[in-house]
């Protein structure tokens, strides 16, 4: 007979608690994702630049890059002990950018408040991450497959919820309200599962267990691994060209909305980009049976490649079309018409490619990492996994907004013509150089050392 830890009949109910967190947790972050760069250009009055910093460099780079030390921590004081202080510091900091206007007088330089909320929302995120992934890994077993598949597509719905939600909410009551009331209240949501229904995951013990290798790590070792994997420059370089094409996916959340607002200043550039989750919801596992069978290398670089030429078809309105800003209808249904600028429907087939490039390459960076990590270290490479997503961020965000006022913000101010497309061209390198580098990488640094 099998046991319940070799053939288990179900996942547990602290399995789909942690899930049901994680939607929440989502739905607040992507309620108001699409529109930072807005509300702080727009409503607050700072740069594009300063912006795309704050919320690419500032508030991407701690969600992706603290979870290296505070996955260590949560591991020491607890997955719901920490969660309970994640998503304190998340209501908090919605609560604050929400009401910026409301705490301090109007005309008054808002940085401050901005950096308290922001940094909130980014230490939150960052331990939520790895409680709520580690839950998942506990919980699953033998099952870790099917059990991260579901975690990945809870992500993906709450990404549409939040957006969903926020598109209706800020329609009525403003930009602000994506933050105070919608985000503060799937937070709070996640804070109340916490507090009276999640139960702390079964500990797992140094060895093995379900077939899952575990170590807890002090924060000093932590530290150290930090200064491990740094030391390995093959790696390194192989985290800086991955980050690259990172930068060309930052740009959804940074240089696309202001691009968006520029060609229609109404835009609901929060319905735009919710064509990445449906698709990664409605596509993932076609896309999974598809590149099975190529190898991860490959498939990283063909997502690079679809996300690259993603960016370069927003050139094909300048060059067709003498108003890219001009409204066309594209959908009708009896009296109502749908109306889009034209450079608007040319950006839903970029962030459509870029939901393709990241179901080719996300996933197949792990399996990747793990293929070219030393043996006996692949759980300390694999904690880096999402480094490049930081390093992306913290470079590509501002690098957006910069590109953003150097080729549109400040000709157009000037009385000069804007030249969007020297900013894709731009941004479309930087993925050419990221697939020129991955293939250089595999070949020559990779194979010749297993040579």
């Amino acid at each position: 007979m099998n046991s319940p830890e070799t053939k288990p009949s179900s996942f547990p109910a602290t399995f789909w608690t942690a899930n049901a967190i994680e939607l929440f947790e989502r739905g607040a972050y992507y309620a108001m994702a699409s529109f930072v760069v807005i509300y702080l250009t727009e409503t607050l009055g700072m740069s594009p630049t300063f912006a795309t910093f704050l919320n690419g460099s500032l508030l991407w780079g701690l969600i992706y890059f603290l979870p290296i030390l505070s996955g260590t921590l949560a591991d020491k004081y607890g997955f719901k002990r920490s969660l309970v202080v994640a998503f304190v510091m998340l209501s908090l900091g919605y609560l604050v950018m929400g009401n910026v206007q409301s705490f301090w007088p109007v005309g008054t330089n808002y940085a401050i408040p901005v950096l308290l909320g922001i940094v909130f929302i980014g230490l939150g995120g960052s331990i939520v991450k790895p409680c709520i992934a580690g839950t998942v890994q506990k919980t699953s077993g033998l099952r870790a497959t099917l059990g991260f598949a579901i975690f990945y597509m809870v992500i993906n719905i709450g990404s549409i919820s939040g957006r969903a939600i926020s598109y209706f909410v800020r329609s009525q009551l403003g930009i602000p309200a994506i933050f105070f009331p919608v985000a503060f209240a799937f937070a709070m949501a996640g804070l109340l599962i916490v507090l009276f229904i999640y139960r702390e995951p079964q500990y797992v013990s140094d060895g093995k267990k379900d077939g899952q290798a575990v170590q807890k790590r002090t924060l000093a070792q932590a530290l150290l691994g930090i200064v491990t994997v740094l030391r390995n420059w093959r790696f390194v370089f192989f985290l800086v060209v991955i980050g690259m094409f990172w930068i060309l996916y930052v740009q959804l959340y940074n240089l696309i909305p202001l691009f968006l607002r520029w060609i229609d200043p109404e835009a609901p550039v929060e319905l735009y980009t919710l064509v990445n989750p449906i698709m990664i919801v409605s596509l993932q596992l076609v896309i999974a049976r598809l590149a099975r069978k190529w190898t991860p290398v490959r498939s990283i670089i063909f997502g690079v490649l679809v996300t690259t030429l993603g960016m370069l078809v927003n050139i094909l309105a300048p060059v067709f079309f003498a108003d890219i800003s001009l409204k066309v209808s594209v959908l009708r249904l009896g009296s109502v018409h749908a109306l889009l600028p034209i450079a608007g429907i040319f950006l839903i087939v970029s962030i459509a490619s870029m939901a393709l490039g990241e179901m080719f390459a996300s996933p197949r960076i792990y399996e990747y990492i793990g293929a070219i990590a030393p043996k006996g270290q692949e759980g300390l490479y694999l904690g880096y996994a999402n480094l490049p997503v930081a390093l992306g961020s913290i470079v590509g965000a501002p690098l957006g907004g910069r590109l953003f006022e150097i080729f549109i913000a400040n000709p157009v101010k000037n009385g000069l013509p804007a030249n969007p497309s020297a900013i894709w061209l731009i941004v479309a390198a930087m993925g050419l150089v990221s697939m020129t580098g991955l293939a250089l990488y595999d070949r020559f640094l990779v194979h010749k050392k297993q040579d």
